[in-house]
């Protein structure tokens, strides 16, 4: 999840960056507004789908270290269902915004069927009691009685009926869903006003291409900013700063040659999306070795790493309370710098006598003459059996991400990767 919310967060905030550089004075606002609609969809879903370009050329089980048994005798690591402090303050941010969203949502309903309800001009129009801004939610326009009585809407119902027609209500959930997602991101809240902004510009430019007159056009929306302001998830009368919304009434249309800054932000998208979904991990870059003149070595001597394994391993109580138990093949790599990177369970099980392609686990099992061997595990279907065979991985992988630094191996006297094996057993006992 840490990692999705990193890559979404940081998409959205080039592709703000580039409209606020490039596009954000520009009088193209309906491509704007498809902008931000793709910039959002793109951080949201891109993160999600996963294509491997590079792949390791085929898997290698060389170099196997001597197994490690992990059983009951040794401890039951309990399982933990607490959160980080991160992920405390992030969800309870989500829950804030989601409570916030539906509260909003609750208000519509309650003005809805509240106050007087009458057909004008196509909407099916609430009628509020005081002195509110004008605001439409998908095809429901909320308006003052006062002003509706005076008649004095005629504009108004112009701007209104543009968000109607536009679907501009559907960006602002989409906004609003965004925003449980990525509130932490001051870039989410940027791209909310810009947005919110470009709706107001195209319903303001239809009203004067309408043919209304613009300094009475502006003065009315001066007036009615005066008023009290409409909820978050609609669409405003006067939600944008009146301010910018005054002055791209009265800047120059933009000319033409803009047009090549939209046909530039096609490719960063895309650019984006393809980085954002596509897995750049090539392991075949640098060279690895399984055996070299002089191996890595992990302490002072060759057991100080089964050792440290043994102690640091604890039996998943999933797992133990499931009878389950197998053997685990995983693979990693010491640096040239003796770190260790790619701890992973790797794609090939190796049974006692031979190889033979399998899945990441096997089980272990008794054979007719009491003796146990090792079969491919292959899922049951029941996903209690499954998942515990999964905490058995993740506990392996937990436990080799705490090794320290090795002694870098060396081949012809240089400093060089070198991968190995580790089987780990887990025995119940």
């Amino acid at each position: 999840m840490e990692i999705y919310l990193l890559k979404s967060s940081i998409a959205l905030t080039i592709l703000y960056a580039f409209y606020w550089l490039l596009l954000r004075n520009e009088t193209y606002f309906g491509w704007n507004r498809i902008y931000l609609i793709s910039s959002i969809f793109t951080s949201l879903i891109s993160p999600l789908i996963n294509i491997s370009i590079f792949e390791k050329a085929g898997e290698s089980i060389g170099n196997i270290i001597q197994p490690v048994i992990v059983s009951t005798q040794i401890g039951i690591i309990r399982e933990n269902h607490s959160l980080s402090i991160l992920s405390i303050i992030y969800i309870s941010g989500a829950v804030f915004f989601t409570l916030k969203f539906l509260s909003k949502l609750s208000q519509i309903y309650y003005m809805y069927y509240r106050f007087q309800k009458v057909q004008y001009n196509g909407f099916r129009a609430v009628l509020v009691d005081g002195n509110i801004s004008p605001f439409t939610f998908f095809s429901i326009l909320f308006l003052s009685r006062s002003d509706y009585e005076k008649g004095n809407i005629a504009e108004m119902v112009v701007h209104e009926r543009t968000h109607k027609e536009q679907f501009h209500s559907l960006d602002v959930i989409l906004l609003e869903i965004t925003t449980i997602i990525q509130w932490f991101n001051p870039f989410l809240w940027l791209i909310r006003i810009a947005l919110k902004s470009e709706h107001e510009f195209i319903a303001d430019r239809n009203v004067l291409e309408k043919g209304y007159d613009k300094v009475a056009y502006q003065t009315l929306l001066f007036e009615k900013s005066l008023g009290v302001i409409g909820l978050g998830v609609t669409n405003n009368f006067n939600y944008s700063l009146l301010k910018n919304r005054l002055k791209m009434m009265t800047i120059k249309k933009s000319n033409s040659a803009a047009i090549v800054k939209y046909i530039f932000a096609l490719p960063l998208l895309l650019s984006i999306c393809l980085f954002l979904s596509t897995n750049m991990k090539v392991l075949g870059q640098e060279k690895v070795y399984e055996i070299v003149d002089k191996m890595p070595q992990y302490g002072n001597s060759p057991d100080d790493l089964r050792m440290f394994v043994a102690r640091n391993m604890k039996y998943p109580e999933s797992a133990a309370k499931l009878g389950v138990q197998g053997r685990i093949y995983l693979q990693f790599i010491v640096t040239d710098m003796g770190k260790v990177k790619d701890v992973s369970v790797i794609k090939v099980a190796v049974p006692e006598k031979d190889m033979k392609e399998g899945i990441t686990v096997t089980a272990l099992k008794k054979d007719k003459d009491g003796k146990v061997e090792f079969k491919d595990y292959k899922s049951t279907g029941d996903a209690k059996i499954d998942q515990a065979y999964k905490d058995l991985e993740n506990e392996a992988i937990r436990v080799l991400k705490l090794l320290g630094d090795f002694t870098p191996g060396e081949e012809k006297g240089k400093k060089v990767n070198v991968q190995f094996t580790f089987p780990i057993t887990f025995v119940l006992q």
